[in-house]
């Protein structure tokens, strides 16, 4: 059987690099799919902007977009930086992953063992990451992160040495309840509005089943302050994290097309914000039909995000930090908790 110490500490992180890049190509797809209730599987990658096949050799991760100067070769299409972002950030969170579960380990630690339990976490995070950016941009959590991702961490949890079955179970299931119980039924009761959504509740589930009851309360304890602090510095610039979310036709019609590729989708959501924002101009207009009268600030913005009083931005971004955060440095956060809690 082989042993950590038979693989140089940079054959790892190189390769860490390289699956995690990889993978991190996958995610975007995830990430721009998934919201749209789109296969991640067909069509193969191809062109936003016109739907034309992107060669294997044009889709390297990272150092593809750079090669392309952000636009595609097949039309001219502006790609979105994010594309190689997500592909960088998937890369190092790989190989923070690999020097935390592989090569600080002790040399005579085996490979194989070490390894199954590098991948499940390895996945884990990579759901941190879709989830992330799907709420980023839809104000939303797709749910074939959250489930499947809870699920994975209850079942691998007997190959994770730091993890028995109960602290994953109370995890899953205090991370689920926190948010549900608090933050949707108990304040949509009191307030008429909801503090958080359902899909929040799901991720901190998912968070629960990997790190333990402890980590979900981190995660939201966490990501509450981070977020607090994200809040204070938009409202103090005038900025918001609050996404113009594309038109979904076909989610929303029974008997709209189903596009078959991402040209098409953004193409239907072009077409239906069009016919929208022009509802809006006439109705500010006073007349459905033909006018010479400019547009309204609304018609040309779209319409104003719906005020409840509160401060809207997604949250599912700051629990996966405060996630992030625990697994890299829960050990220390504890010692320092349990530090402050004796003086």
């Amino acid at each position: 059987m082989f042993l950590v110490s038979d693989f140089s500490p940079w054959f790892f992180r190189a390769f860490a690099f390289c699956f995690g890049a990889l993978w991190g190509s996958f995610y975007n797809v995830a990430i721009y799919r998934w919201p749209r209730e789109m296969s991640v599987v067909s069509p193969p990658s191809h062109c936003p902007g016109c739907g034309k096949p992107i060669e294997a050799w044009r889709n390297l991760p990272i150092v593809g977009y750079f090669l392309l100067k952000g636009r595609a070769a097949c039309c001219g299409f502006k790609l979105s930086p994010r594309y190689a972002l997500v592909e960088f950030l998937t890369a190092m969170l790989t190989v923070a992953l690999v020097e935390h579960t592989v090569i600080a380990t002790p040399p005579a630690t085996p490979l194989w063992p070490a390894a199954i339990e590098t991948l499940f976490y390895f996945f884990f995070l990579g759901g941190l990451v879709i989830a992330t950016f799907v709420d980023l941009d839809w104000m939303e959590i797709p749910d074939e992160v959250s489930l499947p991702g809870a699920a994975l961490g209850l079942a691998s949890v007997t190959w994770r040495h730091d993890m028995d079955a109960t602290d994953a179970a109370l995890g899953a299931g205090a991370g689920y309840l926190l948010i549900q119980v608090l933050f949707v039924w108990s304040y949509e009761r009191i307030l008429g509005r909801r503090g958080m959504g359902e899909g929040d509740s799901k991720l901190l589930m998912m968070i629960g089943a990997f790190l333990g009851w402890k980590g979900a309360l981190f995660a939201l304890v966490g990501g509450a302050v981070q977020g607090l602090i994200a809040a204070v510095v938009l409202l103090a610039t005038g900025k918001s994290l609050v996404p113009d979310i594309p038109e979904r036709p076909w989610l929303e019609d029974i008997n709209a097309p189903m596009p078959k590729n991402l040209a098409e989708a953004n193409a239907l959501s072009a077409a239906a914000r069009e016919a929208r924002l022009a509802a809006t101009n006439g109705e500010a207009s006073g007349d459905s039909s033909t006018t010479d009268a400019p547009p309204s600030p609304a018609a040309e913005t779209g319409p104003e995000p719906e005020s409840d009083g509160g401060l809207k931005m997604p949250y599912g971004p700051f629990l996966a930090l405060g996630a992030i955060e625990f697994f890299f440095f829960g050990d220390r956060i504890t010692e320092l908790f349990m530090q402050f809690m004796g003086r």
